[in-house]
């Protein structure tokens, strides 16, 4: 029973928190909502703190397992559903990542940097496996795909927030990342994307060049 109390303290202190933010959120209004005592709510979690770091531990342990399939089964199609697992992770625990003030504590970052390394270690492995298989080239320019890998993070860690200022239909993080890795492949691994993703999904990355002139010339 005292799990299942827990558990339930857990879900609606995360609801909570993304609705109402984590510092203008009580332990009183979290207990009001589960319509138990702030006392019986205290005698599970003393303090706001422990609630945090619980979600803390939560979300990286989903982004662990996430990575660890990753690993198991190394493709660019497994690092797109890590990455989107990721994103999933950013949603529901929002109140942490759209609050600079919860980002900036230290066992925050802590634990993001340690998701961070994991992502790009993912990326920097997907990409020397594609060197090795002749379907990227090999680096040209010192430090050129780790910087790439890190953009790649980049755009991860801050596409929800930036997608709160675009428009509705514009494109998914996916692709996004295509658009960066794609220009390094060589022709066999474009041929290799176009047979596995297909000439509908390459076509279908971004708007081409000519037709964002065109919107910019009618603005």
């Amino acid at each position: 029973m005292k799990i299942n109390t827990k558990n339930r303290i857990l879900e609606s202190s995360r609801i909570h928190f993304n609705e109402y933010g984590y510092g203008a959120s009580s332990l009183y209004q979290i207990a009001q909502t589960m319509q138990m005592s702030r006392g019986n709510l205290t005698y599970h979690f003393k303090d706001k703190e422990c609630l945090l770091d619980i979600h803390l531990d939560d979300m990286v342990k989903r982004s662990k397992e996430s990575f660890t399939n990753s690993f198991l089964v190394p493709s660019w199609e497994t690092l797109i559903i890590t990455s989107k697992d990721f994103l999933q992770v950013q949603q529901d625990y929002s109140f942490i990542f759209f609050d600079k003030n919860i980002l900036f504590l230290t066992n925050v970052q802590k634990r993001i940097k340690a998701i961070r390394e994991n992502h790009i270690r993912i990326q920097m492995s997907m990409i020397n496996v594609s060197i090795q298989s002749g379907n990227m080239r090999s680096e040209t320019i010192s430090g050129m795909y780790h910087n790439l890998s890190r953009t790649l993070w980049q755009i991860l860690f801050f596409y929800l927030i930036a997608k709160k200022f675009k428009a509705g239909n514009d494109v998914t993080w996916d692709k996004q990342m295509w658009c960066l890795l794609l220009p390094h492949f060589t022709e066999k691994g474009i041929q290799s994307f176009q047979n596995h993703f297909g000439k509908d999904y390459y076509n279908s990355l971004g708007l081409d060049y000519n037709s964002f002139m065109e919107e910019i010339v009618s603005f």
